[in-house]
């Protein structure tokens, strides 16, 4: 038997043949809803790393930013290591790549609008307290960690 003889053969091809279409027409008709969607979104990224993973740092405010203006609402939430990027004391001028200071990160991302909250716990355990911060980073409360964990569309973790 050739392929595509069989019934079930027919309907693979036929499904495989509109699927291109399919999402085309869909694509079409999603982008001012989808647009209205992300702005309505809060959004909470996630990190708890620093010095330990630079990447992972790099990454998180950079995905967090292009959120920001593409219209969500985004909070980097920082616990563990992470609290040290909210540090002032600590060294901002680290990089990992080609990317840049870490510092310039977290205000590019504070300058589109974006929120950081710095875990209360974590930072009592760095020395850290609300003077140290950089600007744009608030010190949360554990009510505020859990109303914006509560309050949030998607958490995406770093």
């Amino acid at each position: 038997m050739q392929p595509f003889q069989s019934f079930t053969g027919r309907v693979l091809a036929a499904v495989l043949a509109a699927a291109p279409l399919a999402a085309g027409c869909a694509s079409l008709t999603a982008g001012p809803a989808m647009a209205q969607q992300v702005e309505s979104q809060k959004i909470v990224v996630h990190l708890g790393s620093f010095t330990n993973d630079l990447h992972s740092a790099f990454m998180a405010f950079s995905l967090a930013t292009n959120m920001q203006k593409a219209g969500a609402s985004v909070t980097v939430f920082l616990d563990r290591e992470g609290v040290r990027l909210a540090d002032k004391r600590e060294r901002g001028d680290l990089t990992w790549g080609d990317s840049g200071p870490i510092s310039k990160a977290m205000s590019d991302f504070v300058g589109a609008g974006g929120k950081v909250m710095v875990c209360p716990h974590c930072a009592e355990l760095a020395g850290m307290t609300a003077p140290d911060l950089r600007p744009g980073a608030t010190l949360g409360s554990h009510q505020g960690v859990a109303a914006l964990m509560l309050e949030a569309d998607k958490v995406i973790d770093f």
